[in-house]
């Protein structure tokens, strides 16, 4: 194998941005390799459930 294909890099970082935010451990991204963990982060990130507005 070269180089890992851009779909299989997409998939882990998924995967692991939706356990790290489900365990609440965005830390536990740092031992990924760091453009997986760049993209496990920006998942983890659009996982915030948005708080509804006051008025």
């Amino acid at each position: 194998m070269a180089e890992p294909d851009e779909q299989r890099l997409f998939t882990e970082a998924c995967l692991h941005g939706l356990r790290a935010k489900l365990c609440d451990d965005l830390g536990s991204l740092d031992r990924f390799p760091p453009e997986v963990a760049a993209m496990a982060r920006r998942v983890a990130e659009c996982l915030e459930v948005p708080e509804p507005a006051t008025a």
